[in-house]
């Protein structure tokens, strides 16, 4: 069952509709998008947020898997416009692996077309009673279809099988692990540029809901307010992303350039020991692009075409080919496991993507799991008879494919490092880390810019949500336009903890920005960092101008109020100040969180109290009241009052409009 609105709307850049769709009861109907969402919280991850809150405030302990529990996908309004690099899409649910606020981004075409077919998000409830499929069809009702024959079948055959079915079409679907519900299961999405919705497990909701697939049919053009102003801005940029230095390495290389960035910083085996020169040879880019690159692809109308595809021309993994590695795949598949050969790493990239998992936290609980192995902590007994064996890449494929189907020992690694740790006793926390229960770890000595973010970050251990590479790599003119010329000495030196909180949140509004109108970070760091022009939130407002006709100057604190949501929904499933940490080893280092410059100064500019809860204040200053009074209601309310007006902060910044 099908119903459809008939308002029609004089927007430019969102396409006005919410779909939503109720698998329990086979229906499906079509919301406007309210004109408030689109000036609160600009669109894409934002508005996601939003609408994930307003389902689940009075759901709070309802389980992610619960039918209840919604999975929201959302385009942001630059997303389908002839503007480059514009093509990502946030999906979002209170995740399964951490049991808090989940998100995860992605590029590719499927957002393209589903903004093409005249939808800005899809919010979807309830549990088919057998696996089904979403068919979205521009200038047709969208409708659920049988996906039994679908079920079983991995992230590449189903698409295969999809496109036979429907002819040309870009499809977004789980494979073995979403279906068994391992609880950092991907989305991946996309037949001419594979893109991988990975963290925090939004493959394993979509799962629970008897969802293999949503299928978009669509072409067409998603209007812009200038065409004119968008054609001179898109060229501009896409010359720049096209040519700039940085990203000419991304399009050889892709991210597979930051193992070398990194050097001998760079840790092996569940983090115990630094790599060593003969061990980052094993994985020299020079090899990899003579013996295994076959070329690259690239997300809708993007110049840089970062993916890196491959082959495996010899050896055991002879025939093996893909289309999709990144950095994720090369450090947790490879030297996180003590893997040191290229073949190798590709062929578990290969498995891994073909079964829709995240190789971050897949690659963090098997090193675990070999490290307490290691260590006599567990043993054969714990193991299923399987010897956990660093570098034994017939071992970790094993272990992929029964953690896909929660298969022995799998069953185990198929949940989180909290999981696994309450499974296998308490004694294997000492090799676990995780924050929030997502596991993803920065040097706490060497990269404190990143180690703060990946701390206070809302979805868990993180490196995306806030990426504060202006201090990571000591960007003076970057830093300058963000809090004016008054700055401390140490704020870019990426050692010392001064000043990093106000740069950590600085950077999550900035790239909640490019989230909410659904641009790629890559292109715009690596023109920040090796090239002109900078792209700060002003070259984001006149972007955002041009395509919506709406006035940029509330850009930032627009970002700001949707992560504030993030944040408070987070407080209400009682996150405070004890979570924004590492847990578990350190490896002998000292976290310097407490620092004043940290965590405190963090919380100062993010206008929380000093535990980390949001304040009365800042929540109405930005236009929250609504959800201050819940969480006052459920006493998760700071009520001290020496929050900082966000204008306040952002007065002597060169950057901020209004």
């Amino acid at each position: 069952m099908t119903e459809k609105n008939s308002s029609t709307k004089n927007i430019f850049g969102w396409r006005g509709n919410i779909l939503r769709v109720n698998l329990t009861q086979s229906k499906i109907w079509v919301e406007d998008l309210p004109e408030e969402y689109m000036d609160k919280y600009i669109g894409g991850a934002g508005i996601n947020a939003r609408l994930l809150y307003d389902i689940m405030k009075d759901n709070l302990q309802t389980d992610p898997l619960d039918p209840v529990s919604p999975l929201i996908f959302g385009c942001g309004p630059m997303v389908g416009t002839k503007f480059p690099c514009a093509s990502r899409f946030t999906v979002t649910a209170k995740s399964p692996l951490t049991g808090i606020f989940g998100d995860t981004n992605a590029g590719g075409y499927f957002p393209v077309r589903l903004k093409q077919a005249g939808y800005d998000h899809i919010v979807i409830q309830g549990r088919a009673e057998k696996p089904v499929a979403l068919l979205i069809e521009k200038d047709n009702l969208p409708e659920i279809v049988d996906a039994r024959d679908l079920w079983g079948l991995d992230i590449y055959a189903v698409d295969e099988a999809l496109q036979e079915k429907y002819g040309s079409c870009e499809t977004a679907r789980i494979g073995s692990a979403g279906e068994n519900l391992v609880r950092y299961a991907s989305i991946l999405s996309g037949s001419k540029r594979v893109s991988s919705n990975g963290r925090t497990g939004m493959g394993c909701v979509m799962g629970s809901k008897n969802l293999k697939a949503v299928i978009v049919k669509s072409t067409g053009t998603v209007p812009v307010a200038d065409e004119q102003a968008v054609d001179v801005l898109a060229k501009r940029y896409r010359e720049v992303w096209h040519k700039g230095p940085g990203t000419t390495l991304k399009r050889e290389y892709g991210t597979l350039t930051l193992m070398s960035q990194k050097g001998e910083t760079e840790r092996i085996k569940n983090d115990q020991e630094h790599i060593t020169q003969e061990q980052l040879n094993a994985y020299d880019l020079e090899d990899f692009k003579q013996n295994y690159k076959t070329g690259q692809t690239a997300c809708y109308r993007c110049p840089v075409a970062c993916s890196q595809k491959w082959a495996i021309k010899q050896g055991p993994f002879k025939g093996d080919r893909g289309d999709k590695v990144e950095y994720g795949h090369m450090l947790h598949l490879g030297p996180m496991l003590g893997i040191f050969d290229f073949s190798a790493m590709l062929h578990l990239t290969d498995v891994c993507n073909r079964m829709g998992m995240d190789c971050i936290q897949f690659g963090y609980n098997t090193a675990m799991a070999m490290e307490c192995f290691q260590r006599g902590i567990i043993g054969s007994e714990e193991s299923g008879g399987i010897t956990l064996q660093w570098g034994d890449v017939q071992v970790v494929e094993k272990l992929m494919m029964m953690t896909a189907h929660r298969d022995g020992f799998g069953d185990i690694l198929a949940e989180g490092a909290t999981g696994m740790i309450a499974r296998l006793g308490p004694g294997t926390e000492v090799c676990g880390s995780h924050i929030k229960g997502m596991s993803f770890t920065y040097s706490c000595s060497h990269g404190v810019p990143m180690s703060l973010a990946s701390s206070v970050a809302t979805r868990g251990g993180d490196h995306l949500k806030g990426h504060p590479f202006a201090a990571i790599i000591g960007h003076e003119e970057m830093l300058e336009k963000m809090f004016g010329k008054d700055l401390p000495e140490e704020i870019a030196d990426h050692t010392s903890p001064v000043a990093k909180g106000r740069v950590v949140w600085w950077q999550e509004n900035y790239k909640m920005i490019m989230d909410c109108l659904g641009l790629c970070f890559l292109p715009v760091i690596n023109a920040n960092v090796w090239s002109d022009p900078l792209i700060l939130t002003k070259e984001m407002g006149e972007m955002y101008q041009t395509i919506t006709g709406r006035d940029p100057k509330n850009l930032f604190e627009s970002a700001e109020r949707a992560y504030q949501v993030e944040r408070c929904y987070n407080a209400l499933l009682g996150i405070t100040r004890k979570d924004d940490a590492w847990q578990g080893n350190l490896r002998g280092g000292k976290n310097p969180i407490n620092h004043p410059g940290m965590l405190d100064e963090y919380y100062f500019y993010r206008g929380c109290s000093s535990d980390g809860l949001p304040t009365l204040k800042r929540l109405k200053e930005i236009g929250l009241s609504d959800i201050a009074g819940d969480l006052a209601k459920n006493k998760k309310l700071a009520e001290e009052v020496a929050c900082p007006d966000i204008r306040e902060l952002v007065k002597d910044s060169p950057d901020i409009v209004g």
